[in-house]
């Protein structure tokens, strides 16, 4: 089976499953499995998948059609321009939150100050403003130490 004939199954089955998204969940999870990004999935698309992949891929499309978030499949979010390593014990950062980092750089002086995340989890809000304050003094903190440890990976 070709790379799109195994992407039209995978996102006819997401589709009947209620993703909001099921040709991206489906990109993404194959991408994710066969080391690819997107691009190389259309451009190659007539290529047959590989044999010994398709089971994991198969087992991830399952996965995300009982309802389990394609970042913690995966185990990554992409935020803010930073690859972000995702667990169950944070929350997947969204694009509202990106919103929130705008608002606070709107705000925030180009120079000299100090930010506080409370409940950083991923460290997505803390990073994402450090990367635009490098002259900030950032924290983040979380009291569930595996959020607090992947927030300290993340960085």
């Amino acid at each position: 089976m070709d790379i799109d004939s195994l992407l039209g199954r995978a996102t006819e089955r997401l589709a009947q499953a209620g993703s909001a998204s099921p040709r991206l969940d489906a990109e993404v999870l194959l991408g994710h499995v066969l080391g690819v990004d997107r691009t190389w999935l259309y451009t190659w698309g007539d290529r047959a998948a590989p044999v010994y992949e398709r089971a994991r891929f198969e087992a991830l499309v399952a996965a995300r059609a009982e309802g389990n978030p394609v970042a913690y499949l995966i185990g990554e979010r992409e935020f803010w321009g930073l690859a972000l390593t995702t667990s169950p014990q944070t929350l997947i950062p969204r694009p509202d939150t990106e919103t929130l980092v705008e608002v606070a750089l709107e705000l925030a002086p180009a120079t000299g100050g100090r930010l506080l995340d409370l409940g950083t989890g991923t460290g997505a809000i803390a990073l994402a403003f450090a990367s635009e304050r490098p002259g900030w003094q950032v924290v983040g903190i979380d009291r569930v130490e595996a959020a607090a440890a992947l927030a300290t990976a993340n960085a």
